[in-house]
C-alpha cells in the first residue's frame, strides 16, 4: 500500500510539471525557429570503439583525427550536421556529449545565455577556419554555441 501511495504522488507530481511547464502564451507569438544542430561532440575515454559503434549502429564513417577540434574523429551525417569524437583534452575534463548549435550571432548568443542565467563557460572562442565556437552551462547541462566561418 505504501508503494502504491509513492508510485501516486510520483505521478501527480509529474503533471503538476508537466503542466506547469506548459507556456502561457499564445502560439505564434515568436518566430520560427530556425535552430540547427551544427556539431555534436562526444568526449570519451576510448574514442576508437565509440567510432566503431556509431559506424555500426548509425551508419556513419569517422575520418582521421582533426586537428582544429581537439584531435576529434569526424563524422558527416545526411544534413549536414557533424558529429566529432575525441579523448579529454586535460585530466579533470570528464566524459560528456555536448551539443554545439548553430548561431547568426555569437555575441549576442552568449549574452542572452547569461540573461538567461547561464554560466559562460568557455567565451567566444576561434577555432582555425571552421569557426567561433563558446559554452555555457545552466544548471548542470552544458550547451555549445557554433557560429560557422563567413564564406568568403
Amino acid at each position: 500500500m505504501m508503494r502504491r501511495s509513492r508510485w501516486g504522488f510520483l505521478v501527480m507530481a509529474a503533471i503538476a510539471l508537466v503542466t506547469g511547464c506548459q507556456s502561457t502564451e499564445e502560439p505564434g507569438q515568436h518566430e520560427e525557429s530556425n535552430m540547427r544542430l551544427h556539431y555534436m561532440e562526444i568526449v570519451c575515454l576510448d574514442v576508437d570503439a565509440q567510432c566503431t559503434a556509431l559506424e555500426r549502429v548509425h551508419g556513419l564513417s569517422f575520418g582521421p583525427p582533426v586537428a582544429d577540434l581537439g584531435q576529434a574523429r569526424v563524422a558527416e551525417v545526411s544534413d549536414g550536421s557533424l558529429i566529432g569524437v575525441r579523448a579529454p583534452l586535460a585530466e579533470h575534463e570528464k566524459p560528456i556529449i555536448r551539443t554545439y548549435v548553430e548561431v547568426e550571432d555569437i555575441a549576442r548568443a552568449v549574452e542572452e545565455a547569461e540573461a538567461a542565467g547561464a554560466v559562460i563557460a568557455y567565451p567566444p572562442t576561434r577555432q582555425g577556419d571552421t569557426g567561433t565556437w563558446a559554452i555555457y552551462i545552466l544548471g548542470d547541462v552544458q550547451f555549445g554555441l557554433w557560429q560557422p566561418q563567413a564564406e568568403s
